[in-house]
């Protein structure tokens, strides 16, 4: 019994060791850790002293023998005039990509006309659900090119937006008049947002047709020197992900 559990363990570690580990930015790239480190370097010295930088693995997702371990650059003011710390990866999960493979809990949110819509009328279709709010520069931003999407793929996909903004009391049907915004906006989910344990935004969230979370994305794709990435540009993340959920 003892030879039997000690082979056993042998094999786990063994397993264990043998298992590859590699990174990404929630994009359809991959790098070792070589590469992130580089590309840490590249930012910590491209910003200065004035900021922080601190490289976060915010989710792990095994795959057979490989670990994909998603990555960050969390960037803060630097107060104290310290340096940033030498490159070493800091796992802080972010809770809310437990939830990708899960269908999406249900919400019953109010339209700005006041017309409750649930998440349970959303399916059949694949969704993108857009978290926004009034304050958020990026959020506002980004409200063009979402529309441009809108457009494009029309009824072959649902395209929310919730925010936790209240129509009535941050006027919000004033606020989105002169934006280029044609989402339908939900208001007032504040708590619902908190229950997906949402903290940064934007957020975009990609259901299937039968209201289960596949991908999750921050803001929409920018290229270089700021520009948002077309809808047609093959890089688009977010055309690739649509082009597949309405395949399926």
């Amino acid at each position: 019994m003892k030879i039997t559990l000690f082979v056993f363990l042998m094999l786990l570690c063994q397993k264990s060791f043998s298992q590859h580990h590699t990174y990404t930015f929630n994009t359809s790239k991959f790098y070792s850790e070589a590469d992130i480190k580089k590309s840490f370097e590249s930012t910590k010295k491209s910003l200065g002293s004035s900021y922080i930088v601190v490289p976060v693995i915010y989710h792990k997702l095994a795959k057979n023998d490989t670990v994909v371990n998603y990555v960050r650059f969390e960037i803060s003011k630097n107060g104290s005039g310290r340096e940033t710390p030498d490159f070493k990866l800091v796992y802080k999960q972010d809770s809310t990509f437990l939830l990708l493979g899960k269908k999406l809990p249900d919400f019953r949110l109010k339209e700005l006309s006041g017309i409750e819509i649930s998440l349970d009328q959303l399916l059949g279709k694949p969704t993108l659900i857009n978290f926004w709010a009034t304050y958020c520069g990026p959020c506002i931003a980004e409200m063009p090119q979402l529309s441009r999407l809108k457009e494009k793929y029309k009824d072959k996909m649902n395209f929310i937006s919730i925010t936790e903004n209240n129509a009535i009391t941050d006027k919000l049907k004033d606020f989105l008049k002169d934006k280029d915004f044609n989402f339908d906006v939900l208001e007032s989910a504040e708590a619902y947002k908190r229950a997906l344990k949402i903290e940064a935004i934007p957020k975009n969230l990609f259901l299937d047709k039968n209201g289960v979370l596949k991908y999750i994305e921050g803001n929409y794709p920018i290229g270089n020197g700021s520009t948002p990435v077309d809808i047609d540009d093959e890089r688009n993340a977010f055309t690739k992900i649509i082009k597949e959920l309405i395949a399926n």
